[in-house]
């Protein structure tokens, strides 16, 4: 056998080592039973890690141990990630869901958001609307106006709620979102920490920054998984 050969082989088990070593089935669909689904954004779906920018920023914030293993740490754990890691966006009606592994553990976080605004279109009152058009227009424009505020809107729990993650992972956050980007700030194991999540030229980016870290933001790069 070649020494070429030999090298081939090695490489190759050590990426299949990585992906299928840790490889987790993906959970059931939080919304599986969704009955009115939102309407499709470019955030949503199933996406895969592509590669990570500056992961020492986020090893460091977490205050993990300095030295030679670290350092190692620094550089392993990424290629393995990058082999192992999916990023699911779910939207029902008002609520957002968010799942993504780490190698075998998966977090599974969901959270209400806001309505979208009513939006009153012409066309709706078009069979009803005919000589006074601007005016008939403004009467319902006025009703429906009226009528929102006079219903109270129930307040939006915009905590996340966890149905599955680690034991040793200690998590509080919010979420915010917008039909473009989503928007996290919480502690992640005693560390202040935002997040946002948005489109990016066929790409999904996950930046997360924590409070007070010269090191920077990380990026988790995502393309769609096929």
């Amino acid at each position: 056998m070649s020494r070429w050969l030999v090298i081939f082989l090695t490489s190759l088990l050590i990426v299949l080592g990585a992906r299928y070593g840790t490889f987790s089935p993906i959970p059931a669909a939080v919304f599986s039973d969704c009955e009115t689904p939102a309407s499709e954004n470019k955030l949503q779906g199933l996406w895969e890690l592509n590669r990570i920018d500056n992961y020492e920023a986020f090893y460091e914030a977490l205050g993990q141990d300095s030295g030679f293993l670290s350092l190692l740490e620094v550089y392993a754990y990424p290629f393995v990630l990058e082999r192992s890691q999916l990023y699911r966006i779910e939207q029902c009606e008002a609520e957002i869901a968010l799942s993504v592994n780490y190698l075998r553990t998966w977090l599974v976080a969901q959270a209400e958001i806001e309505e979208p605004n009513i939006q009153v279109e012409m066309k709706d009152f078009s069979t009803e609307l005919k000589v006074t058009l601007e005016e008939t227009f403004k009467e319902v424009l006025t009703d429906v106006k009226e009528a929102l505020a006079i219903e109270a809107k129930p307040e939006v729990n915009k905590a996340l709620k966890f149905l599955r993650k680690s034991d040793n992972l200690n998590i509080v956050a919010e979420l915010f979102f917008s039909e473009e980007e989503i928007k996290i700030f919480g502690t992640l194991n005693g560390k202040n920490y935002q997040e946002k999540i948005y489109y990016d030229t066929g790409e999904l980016v996950r930046e997360i920054a924590f409070v007070d870290s010269a090191l920077g933001s990380t990026d988790f790069i995502y393309r769609r998984y096929p």
